[in-house]
């Protein structure tokens, strides 16, 4: 199970650095980790919708109006990093019916609830697939290089590597979805008899 320690500990691997015990501890690597870790980790949960890190809510209207330009706003939850999916009565929101982000709110002309699919702080990481962590990892090990009186090519080098870990992550939690949607459809086929 990942924990804060062992994902600074990818950081470190990727940065050659010294293995921490803690991310507590009293060292450089661990300070530095500390310090960029809460950036990282919102950074590259911002990257995709990861199904550890996603969350469904139905949003009601502010009674407060945008100034202009849309009928309404939205109130995004206060633990919301990105939302990915928009929708009314589990419709996705079509092209005629925009909406955007502006601050904490979503914006729209769609009328109340709307429904919301989004990525979310997570503080507990008992759950976390070990690819979530190992771009937490990645992206952490460059917000380090970026620090460090490094060359310009250590600083792409850890951004390749971060490019790497989003994309085989992506593949790994789509994956994951696919087994789950099966899954439901065997379920759903072998008590219809199918």
């Amino acid at each position: 199970m990942p924990s804060e320690t062992s994902i600074a500990n990818v950081a470190m691997r990727h940065l050659g650095g010294n293995p921490i015990s803690s991310i507590d501890e009293n060292s450089e690597n661990a300070r530095l980790c500390k310090k960029y870790f809460n950036d990282a980790k919102t950074t590259a949960l911002e990257e995709y919708c990861w199904t550890w890190a996603k969350e469904r809510a139905q949003l009601a209207a502010d009674a407060t109006a945008p100034a202009f330009g849309y009928d309404y706003r939205y109130l995004l939850p206060a633990d919301c990093i990105s939302p990915f999916w928009v929708g009314k009565n589990e419709v996705e929101l079509k092209p005629t019916q925009p909406w955007e982000v502006e601050g904490d709110y979503i914006l729209t002309d769609v009328e109340a609830p709307i429904q919301v699919v989004m990525t979310c702080q997570r503080t507990s990481y008992a759950r976390m697939p070990q690819y979530v962590a190992e771009v937490i990892g990645a992206q952490l090990a460059v917000c380090i290089a970026q620090t460090r009186n490094g060359s310009d090519t250590s600083i792409d080098r850890m951004i390749a590597i971060y490019d790497r870990a989003v994309a085989m992550g992506k593949s790994k939690d789509r994956r994951k979805q696919n087994q789950v949607q099966e899954q439901q459809a065997s379920g759903f086929e072998a008590a219809m008899g199918v």
